[in-house]
């Protein structure tokens, strides 16, 4: 009896182990088709991203169709580690030195805006941006004044703070423009005078 348990057993042995084999083969199969077929859709995916900016070369001059952003901007794709300027290090970056790139903060927030140096270098009628944090002047558009090209946003109107916060978006979504860091601004005195209404205002840089 026990000689025929023992043929018994080795029977089930042998005739359950080609039905693993045939079940790891198919998930082999199996795992190798989504493979492929996943290298086909990435395939097709950058085909069709290369024909669509070639189109637009032909069509716009643009790679993005005439799209202009901060995410069209490939100086956005390059790992920079955000500086932390004083008032007086950001003073060096107003264009003055032609190895130094242009910069100017609203709100805080540092940008290079060395390619717009046509509103914003030396001899420009918005140079007086560069190198400072001036965001009341980009509220209440008066560039005649020293006491608005400061950061002290005290005593603005609603739409006045509407309109800095328009600016700081633009220069943060615009698509020659790049943040490069944050200036550490001095506090304002509270009982410093706030700067008055300026009158004759002159219009901000497009």
């Amino acid at each position: 009896m026990s000689e025929l348990k023992q043929r018994r057993n080795a029977s089930r042995v042998q005739s359950s182990t080609p039905s693993k084999q045939s079940h790891g083969a198919t998930g082999d199969a199996g795992r190798t088709d989504r493979s492929a077929w996943w290298r086909i859709v990435i395939r097709i995916m950058l085909t069709l991203v290369a024909l669509s900016i070639c189109l637009s070369f032909l069509i716009t001059e643009t790679a993005f169709w005439g799209h202009k952003n901060k995410w069209t901007n490939w100086r956005n794709y390059i790992p920079r580690k955000q500086r932390v300027f004083t008032q007086l290090e950001l003073l060096q970056y107003d264009g003055t030195s032609p190895e130094q790139p242009i910069l100017l903060a609203i709100e805080g927030d540092v940008y290079d805006v060395t390619l717009g140096s046509g509103f914003y270098g030396p001899g420009s009628s918005y140079h007086l941006f560069a190198g400072r944090d001036a965001s009341r002047a980009f509220g209440t558009n008066c560039l005649s004044r020293n006491d608005h090209l400061t950061h002290d946003m005290r005593g603005l109107s609603e739409s006045e703070l509407a309109g800095i916060r328009g600016w700081h978006r633009l220069f943060d979504n615009h698509q020659q423009y790049v943040k490069v860091g944050v200036v550490d601004l001095d506090p304002i005195d509270p009982n410093a005078p706030i700067p008055p209404p300026c009158d004759g205002a002159k219009a901000k840089p497009v």
